[in-house]
């Protein structure tokens, strides 16, 4: 099992850095079932690279059986990366 930091997040969600991803966690976890993080590492955190990895493919996915069609998972994504 592997173990990442926010950085490591960020590069995988497409956020500018670990602070950007920081800022943008608590409503991930929220709103979009973001995993959370390791609970025995307080400081760095540090979640689950399979769990965040899986997390980014279903958010990825496309609704439609036509791939060439996004679906609402996919502007989530972008606003995720926005945020």
């Amino acid at each position: 099992m592997t173990f990442i930091t926010a950085a490591d997040v960020a590069a995988l969600t497409g956020f500018s850095d670990g602070a950007a991803f920081l800022q943008a966690r608590p409503r991930l976890e929220r709103d979009h079932d973001f995993p959370l993080p390791m609970p025995t590492c307080l400081r760095p955190l540090k979640w689950r690279k399979d769990a965040v990895t899986s997390w980014v493919d279903l958010q990825c996915r496309p609704t439609s059986d036509d791939p060439f069609v996004g679906g609402p998972n996919v502007v989530l994504l972008e606003e995720a990366r926005r945020a």
